[in-house]
């Protein structure tokens, strides 16, 4: 199964479900050959927010999809300190994870590590594990961008000294207490939401 996120919705490749779900629209063998309009179309549905994308062979349709969009590529940090408190930063309206686009030459965890340290200013980083990678689509004028996103668990030694980057339109950083992440999921953006609570779980 492979999950993309269009702004509030949920495109999700999968097999065909046995069960109908009012809530879900089904999509089977999808003919996706313009990719543009397609997106396009599902966005502007005013009556689901998740579509179930389905076919026999679930791993080529995704593929077809990917090679078929401009693709961004980034990296970032779920970044932890020693009382096991998560990182949350700021920008735009919306609490965040620090993250940002790979350079050429950069590595997905050298990105990370470094995307990190520019938005958060910490130092003291090093990272404990790789995570599920997310996807999401955008625009870029009148074109639809597929964003992937790879991700890292991290750990903090230095979780004190810390400042958010202005200019990346950051405004607060915070340290979220292990007892009180849960209740901080729902207002990050949705493509952030499973990896935090698959974090905590």
């Amino acid at each position: 199964m492979y999950k993309v996120f269009l702004r509030h919705k949920e495109l999700i490749f999968a097999d065909c479900p046995e069960l109908a779900d009012p809530k879900v629209k089904v999509i089977q063998d999808p003919k996706i050959s313009d990719i543009q309009d397609f997106i396009t179309q599902l966005d502007r549905d005013p009556e689901y927010d998740k579509y179930i994308l389905c076919t026999d062979d679930v791993e080529k349709m995704f593929i077809h999809f990917y090679m078929s969009m401009k693709i961004v590529t980034a990296a970032g940090g779920l970044v932890r300190n020693e009382e096991n408190d998560l990182l949350m930063i700021f920008r735009r309206n919306h609490w965040d994870l620090p993250k940002g686009k790979i350079d050429t030459g950069e590595t997905e965890d050298q990105t990370a590590i470094r995307e990190v340290e520019e938005e958060t200013g910490l130092r003291g980083l090093s990272i404990s594990n790789r995570l599920a990678a997310t996807f999401h689509v955008y625009t870029i004028g009148q074109e639809w961008i597929l964003k992937e996103t790879h991700w890292f668990s991290m750990t903090c030694s230095k979780p004190n000294d810390y400042k958010p980057q202005a200019e990346e339109g950051i405004t607060e950083i915070r340290w979220i207490d292990e007892q009180r992440i849960e209740e901080m999921i729902p207002q990050l953006y949705p493509s952030l939401q499973k990896l935090v609570i698959d974090l905590i779980a």
